[in-house]
This record gives structure tokens, sequence and C-alpha cells, in this order.
């Protein structure tokens, strides 16, 4: 980590303390400075206009880096699929128009277009699907489920690493959820964790000390 453009000191020590363990961390902060300032595009923005959440350009930018780390570590095996993917138009009106909840301003702005690469499998043409039995998990939250759950389907992070690898990846996705819900989930489903080599855990900035249910200590069984 660089450090640059980061300023929050709960996340600095987080980061610090998790290589510290030999735990493998991305910080995809630094990693869209670095495309800014290699692009020079500082008007390819990396967060939609009127949305907390990232756009569709960063989704798939974010998976091809971790599909990048993986295969550079030699973690995760993977079974060979090829994947093609179609630029789909998509409208969104954004999620702090809804959040602040005032009809009479959310008339008042236009949904932001926004196109999204959708990614299907090549010999069938049917939409990416995952894998139960793949050797890769994700956990997250409503960063992996937009573009993927919701329009235009699997177009988001967890269908582009799929695509990036060449093989299905399983996940576990839930909003805000990603401190604690995804792994409460996970520990009611525990034959998830058959046969998995590596877990990649997603979950945004602000739940490092706003999570939902916080960080509570959850027991994993197989």
């Amino acid at each position: 980590m660089t450090g640059r453009g980061r300023t929050d000191g709960h996340t600095q020590q987080l980061i610090a303390g998790l290589r510290s363990a030999g735990v493998e961390t991305i910080d995809l902060l630094d990693f869209f400075l670095q495309l800014r300032e290699r692009e020079n595009q500082a008007h390819n923005s990396y967060y939609l206009k009127r949305d907390t959440h990232w756009s569709g350009q960063a989704a798939r930018q974010a998976a091809e880096i971790i599909a990048n780390r993986i295969q550079v570590r030699g973690w995760a095996p993977n079974r060979r699929v090829s994947y093609v993917s179609r630029q789909i138009p998509v409208q969104r009106s954004g999620d702090v128009l809804r959040m602040i909840n005032i009809p009479q301003l959310e008339g008042r702005f236009t949904p932001e277009t926004i196109v999204r690469d959708q990614v299907r499998e090549e010999a069938t043409g049917a939409f990416y699907k995952d894998d139960p039995n793949s050797p890769l998990l994700i956990l997250g939250d409503s960063f992996l489920r937009m573009y993927q759950k919701d329009e235009p389907l699997a177009a988001g992070f967890v269908a582009h690493l799929a695509r990036s690898r060449g093989s299905p990846v399983s996940s576990i996705v839930n909003d805000g959820g990603a401190s604690t819900l995804v792994r409460q989930e996970l520990a009611r489903k525990s034959e998830m964790l058959k046969g998995k080599t590596l877990v990649v855990w997603e979950f945004v900035e602000r739940d490092i000390r706003f999570g939902a249910e916080g960080w509570k200590k959850i027991a994993l069984t197989q």
C-alpha cells in the first residue's frame, strides 16, 4: 500500500495488520489512482455519479486485478471455460437519491446511462453462472451484487473474475453484510467450503468501522 490518497488511519492499520499476519491484501483505491494517472483520464470515473457504488469499468478492472494476483500466486486451479462479453447499456438512478427519500428531488435528475460488459459462455451463449464445486469462493457485499444480480445481469465483479480466469467461481453476496453476515451464511452452509483452496473476501472500506452486525467472531466448520 502506498497510502497515496488514503487518509483513514483505521484502514491503514487494518491493512498493515493483515499483511503482517501473512494475509494477502489488495487495496483497490491505490490501483484506481494509479490507473487514472497512467491513463490520464480523470474524467473516466470509477464510481457512479449519484451512487455509492463503483462503475462497471471499475468492477471489471477490479476483477482483472484480483484474477492476475491469483494467477501470479498460483492459487485456485481452474477448469478452462471460454467466456465472451457483450456490451449492454443500463440506466441507473443511483442509491444516493433513493436514500435521501425525497420524491420531488428524484424527479429532477435523469438516470445515468452506463455500458456494461455482460459475460456469457462462448459455447452455449448462457449467462455466466456460479459453480459450487469451484475451488475459489468469493465473499462480498453490494459491490459484488451490482450488475451481477441486477441489471443487466452477469456483468459484475464475479462474472468478470470468472471471465478473466477462464473458470467459474462460487460466491456468497449480502448487501451491506460483508463484515459479518456473509460469514454467518457461510457457517450455515459450511459444505460450500468443500474443495476450496482460496477464499476472496471483498468488503467496502466503510465497513471497517460501520459494518452491519459489526465484526463478530463466527466459528466455521467443514
